[in-house]
């Protein structure tokens, strides 16, 4: 039986409401979260590199970061932003030997660092859950697969009006981009960003300010992506 939220900290309480442990005992969970270790990271400060040994997960208790992978001519792809209350990291318990992405602080994050042997002992003694991890894993894997298809067929505007829409939280984007951070989003260059976001910007959709990006026209984003449905 789980104990009283209000007896709980907010970010154990954000913990064990994952839709992983829906169905797991407070008494399993507590226990996990005392074997894991707490992280502090300041803005732009990096928790993993890319090619790094991989031996833990980790499970982001506030802030944002970015996963990103360089390719071999030095080109930063970001594949994936995580937020609160999100796992990542999680290619360890697949096999992984080697971070496949680096990993970085967009702002001040707090979290937890789960080690790969510590979690495979929590997933032997609950086989079930293995399942669900499996979905999970699989679910991201197939987001980072339809960010890079978009990259491939959509146009430059369509992607960036696809990427404010994501991030949308009513008519603010819920995370400060850079230009360059959102190239390496949409697979362009920032002097393309640059040209975009002047474009949406003299057209009335969005507004900017010292890197906060406010939607103004919502619709009128979403026909971008509506056009790019139709032409597929």
């Amino acid at each position: 039986m789980r104990y009283p939220v209000e007896n709980k900290s907010k970010k154990i309480v954000m913990f064990e409401t994952h839709p992983l442990f829906l169905s797991t005992s407070g008494g399993e969970l507590t226990s996990l979260h005392k074997q894991s270790k707490p992280f502090n990271l300041k803005k732009e400060q990096t928790l993993y590199m890319q090619g790094l040994e991989s031996k833990s997960l980790f499970f982001l208790e506030s802030g944002y970061i970015k996963l990103s992978k360089i390719n071999y001519d030095g080109r930063v792809f970001i594949l994936d932003i995580v937020e609160p209350g999100e796992f990542f990291g999680e290619m360890t318990l697949a096999g992984e030997k080697e971070r496949s992405t680096g990993a970085d602080a967009m702002d001040n994050c707090s979290g937890l660092e789960i080690k790969k042997e510590t979690f495979e002992g929590f997933l032997k003694s609950r086989p079930d859950l293995a399942i669900k991890l499996i979905q999970m894993i699989g679910d991201k894997r197939l987001n980072m697969e339809n960010m890079l298809r978009d990259m491939i067929f959509m146009d430059i505007e369509t992607r960036i009006a696809s990427l404010l829409l994501k991030y949308a939280d009513g008519d603010m984007l819920k995370i400060s981009l850079t230009h360059q951070e959102i190239a390496d989003m949409t697979g362009s260059t920032r002097v393309s960003v640059s040209r975009t976001i002047i474009k949406f910007r003299n057209k009335g959709l969005i507004e900017t300010s010292c890197e906060r990006i406010k939607l103004k026209n919502i619709e009128k984003l979403s026909e971008y992506l509506q056009k790019e449905q139709h032409l597929n």
